[in-house]
């Protein structure tokens, strides 16, 4: 898909090769990277042939850690100059983060977490307290974040408040 994305954005039908009459597309293609990959080695060379076939920026799956995000940064993404956003999962629950834990591969929500949603009064805006607490720090590491509040949109403007992130809406 990214080489059809590249071939488009030259103006090329990606199939036929031909010109096409409209002229070229301005679509800037990313890939979806996991930085909790146990292995480094592999994901660099996926990504390196993601770039290689037009990737311009990274967009990553739920990150729990910033170390984590640290270590793929500085090991992959930046040695690759591909800008990275930073994957903030709102929790709602210890439950939510057991289950996902269980059947989202590649999932790695630490105990730590947990334990902090299984001891909160009020397990949901803990949550959004941990997804501030992430986007705080992982803004300092990536080029921005995106953040995934499945069935609880309304909450993204808490999380960006509590993480100090000023938007300026217009």
């Amino acid at each position: 898909l990214l080489k059809q994305v590249e071939q488009l954005n030259h103006g090329l039908d990606p199939v036929s090769k031909e010109a096409i009459a409209d002229g070229s597309t301005s679509l800037f293609a990313g890939a979806a990277a996991d930085p909790n990959c146990k292995g480094f080695k592999s994901l660099r060379h996926r990504l390196e042939q993601k770039k290689n076939a037009g990737a311009k920026f990274l967009q990553t799956q739920m990150v729990m850690e910033t170390k984590v995000l640290e270590k793929f940064c500085v090991e992959i993404a930046d040695p690759l100059d591909l800008p990275v956003l930073a994957g903030v999962f709102l929790l709602k629950s210890a439950k939510n983060a057991i289950f996902i834990n269980r059947v989202v591969p590649g999932a790695c929500i630490p105990d730590s977490i947990i334990h902090r949603l299984e001891n909160a009064k009020y397990p949901q805006e803990e949550g959004v307290k941990i997804a501030a607490e992430q986007t705080k720090s992982f803004i300092k590491i990536a080029k921005g974040v995106h953040i995934m509040a499945i069935k609880a949109e309304e909450r993204i403007i808490d999380i960006l408040d509590m993480a100090d992130i000023n938007l300026q809406l217009k």
